[in-house]
């Protein structure tokens, strides 16, 4: 029977190990086109036509490829890029496309996209009042979706409009808004528009010190700097510094901004700089200079704002609220269709009612006749209850088994879930050709070592498992803890080393402890892998020990994003709920049963568990273990 359950796991290993490949064609193709929108996202600010060049590929791999939230998001793209670029009509027109793509595939996250994209270019043309409506619209649902991150895009946009209807104190509370939002996430560019903004209200508020630090601030950030962010802060500087009579720096930030401006090509950024350098030149009673930057201002102007695109962005603006107003006939006919589902269910109701009454009627006519039988039934009733009480100590003792045998498939799958993770990674970075010759070589040396630990997690999981069929018991022995700690970190060496994560071991001799050894691994395992998970790159997990009167303490401590405050207490008490699952810094999966079990196998082993987290700052757990 232990062969068989052996041979049954490893066929069901090398099934998901072989599935993971990503061999498919769509898989393959929506991989790429994934690719393909970072890549045009990344170069949207300051290379179009690189930009727009990625978006076209996706466009060729999405033609076999029937999914429309995916087009959707290449239409969200697109727009983009020619908001981005002051092309407002076109923008338009794909924030529309991706709207009805959003609609049909119920994907709330690119619907708000298109309606945000919708909302800027209206802002652009002056319609300040459906724009906010719209914005507003986004902000509800990103609220639902607890997106932090779009909900401060929502209130930079906000801000952004309120600047332009001047109400600068509304606008600056919009702003602190958005950057209190992206406090615990790494959105550096979207700092950077909050803070170009804010020091754009900031000058118009009078408080020109205020605004050149925060101009200043956006310019000295050069890893996170685009062309787009770089030429608003350079023209604003260049803004304070001719208001304040410094001609000839003004001229030299015009100049710089120009410069950087024809480099992305965005008209909105062009025309403000051009008029600024028509500006200074005029000062300087260069009229040449002046009449030249003049004209090229008009020229962008014109190319923004024309009554010709005024009318398109007219027309599409009617076409898509046509098209919301189609969308809001359909819920209505859902509705309708509902309510009258509910009139049949009343009126079923009634009738059980009805008929109901007719049977409780005959039933109290019967009773009488019933009652000359309860004498009898009353001895044979005592009998059956004997044999009831019997069939329910059977029936606990085979739930109890039937709770050990589900907890036992649960660990198993938990545990096997991190390294199939680590080896589905490896096969799919070789699928996708990032790695050369070398670091070919070091991939295949890790990919080994993950095989070699999950056959060893594996064949001792199974082991342990047939030992627990008739439930879940301790078997303690004496296991040297750091030893156990060492190679449960060099079986997840691979996801260490992915999210570029320090770790710092304190090794220490004559750590000895009773457990059972399985158990303890699990508890590692899933307190490592908890760290692993919710720590960003660059992160550090620290390990050390201490012995305190008869236990070894481990401590495990991370830099990750911390636990909610609302789950501490179960975590430190005695309630052992499911904690609910959250999703990593790499957007890794889990299950909520983690916790659960370290918990669970700490106190069948003598042990406890303590836990302090601040969320933002990072977890740190002490495992108590009785010593040998």
């Amino acid at each position: 029977m232990g062969s068989f359950i052996n041979m049954f796991y490893l066929r069901i290993l090398f099934f998901c190990a072989v599935t993971l490949i990503p061999s498919q064609s769509i898989a393959n193709d929506i991989a790429t086109i994934d690719s393909l929108l970072k890549a045009s996202a990344a170069a949207q600010y300051d290379h179009k036509e690189i930009a727009i060049s990625y978006v076209n590929q996706a466009k060729e791999f999405a033609k076999s490829i029937a999914y429309p939230k995916l087009n959707a998001r290449i239409n969200n793209q697109e727009g983009t890029v020619y908001y981005i670029s002051g092309e407002y009509e076109l923008a338009l027109r794909r924030f529309l496309s991706a709207y009805e793509f959003a609609v049909r595939a119920e994907a709330d996250v690119e619907k708000e996209i298109a309606l945000n994209g919708r909302g800027l270019v209206l802002m652009v043309e002056g319609e300040h009042e459906v724009a906010k409506e719209i914005f507003e619209e986004c902000l509800s649902i990103n609220h639902s979706l607890n997106d932090s991150v779009r909900i401060a895009k929502n209130h930079l946009n906000l801000g952004i409009l309120q600047n332009e209807l001047g109400d600068l104190e509304l606008s600056m509370n919009h702003l602190r808004t958005a950057s209190d939002f992206l406090i615990n996430f790494p959105q550096k560019h979207l700092n950077l528009m909050v803070n170009n903004r804010t020091a754009k209200v900031y000058h118009e508020m009078g408080e020109l010190k205020k605004a050149s630090e925060k101009y200043n601030s956006v310019l000295q950030d050069s890893l996170a700097l685009s062309n787009w962010e770089k030429t608003f802060a350079l023209t604003g500087l260049a803004q304070l510094k001719f208001e304040s009579g410094s001609i000839d720096e003004a001229l030299s930030l015009g100049r710089a901004a120009y410069g950087t401006a024809v480099t992305h090509g965005a008209h909105w950024d062009l025309k403000n700089i051009t008029q600024l350098l028509s500006q200074i030149y005029k000062k300087q009673k260069e009229f040449d200079q002046a009449y030249h930057f003049l004209s090229l201002s008009k020229a962008y102007g014109d190319s923004l704002y024309n009554e010709d695109k005024s009318r398109q962005i007219a027309r599409l603006q009617l076409k898509l609220t046509q098209a919301e107003n189609e969308n809001l006939k359909v819920e209505s006919e859902k509705d309708q269709a509902l309510l009258k589902q509910r009139n049949r269910l009343l009126i079923f109701l009634s009738l059980l009612v009805l008929f109901s009454g007719f049977a409780i009627y005959f039933f109290r006519k019967n009773v009488i006749l019933k009652e000359r039988f309860n004498a009898s039934l009353q001895k044979k009733n005592k009998a059956i209850e004997k044999q009831k009480l019997h069939i329910d100590q059977q029936n606990k003792s085979l739930l109890e088994m039937n709770l050990a045998k589900t907890k036992l498939l649960s660990i198993i799958s938990h545990d096997l879930r991190s390294p199939i993770n680590s080896i589905k990674q490896l096969l799919e970075m070789k699928g996708k050709g990032y790695f050369n010759e070398e670091d070919e070589n070091e991939a295949y040396e890790l990919l080994a070592g993950q095989i070699r630990n999950t056959e060893i997690m594996l064949n001792e999981l199974l082991q342990w498992a047939n030992r627990q069929m008739d439930g879940v018991k301790p078997n303690p022995s004496m296991v040297n803890l750091p030893q156990i700690v060492t190679e449960v970190l060099q079986g997840y060496s691979f996801q260490i080393k992915t999210k570029l994560l320090k770790t710092e071991h304190q090794i220490v001799k004559n750590m000895d402890i009773m457990i059972d050894k399985v158990q303890l691994k699990i508890i590692i395992q899933n307190i490592i892998g908890n760290a692993i998970k919710f720590t960003p790159e660059d992160g550090i997990i620290k390990i050390r020990y201490e012995l305190n009167d008869n236990f070894a303490l481990c401590h495990i401590e991370d830099s990750g994003i911390g636990i909610d405050s609302k789950y501490h207490g179960m975590i430190n008490g005695k309630d052992y709920a499911r904690i609910p699952s959250v999703r990593g810094t790499a957007n890794e999966k889990g299950t909520g049963l983690g916790l659960l079990l370290v918990k669970q196998f700490l106190e069948l082993n003598g042990g406890n568990l303590i836990m302090e987290s601040r969320e933002g700052e990072g977890t740190h757990f002490i495992l108590y273990f009785k010593q040998a």
